[in-house]
């Protein structure tokens, strides 16, 4: 049985995945300008957060950048992977 950090971290790290997941597909359902492009900003900052030596960071910081991190590349390899089957798939006239 993992002990209790491990699994507060991972709690967190869960929570904070899918609650950014689902605002993501929010936000793409409803807002017609929100693009592949702003979701790749928002990644590459998340990727400078979390390498910036902060004091006092620690492992709650980390999980959720990790988790912050993961939701996005996951999200934007999903939106590419549909863009690629629309690109691909016959028109419906």
């Amino acid at each position: 049985m993992r002990n209790t950090t491990e699994r507060v971290l991972q709690r967190r790290y869960d929570e904070v995945f899918d609650s950014l997941y689902r605002y993501l597909e929010r936000k793409r359902r409803t807002d017609p300008t929100f693009s592949p492009a702003d979701v790749q900003g928002f990644l590459e900052d998340a990727y400078v957060r979390l390498g910036n030596n902060w004091t006092g960071k620690g492992t709650l910081f980390e999980t959720t950048q990790n988790a912050t991190i993961a939701a996005y590349e996951t999200f934007l390899v999903n939106w590419r992977a549909d863009i690629a089957a629309q690109e691909g798939s016959p028109s419906e006239d």
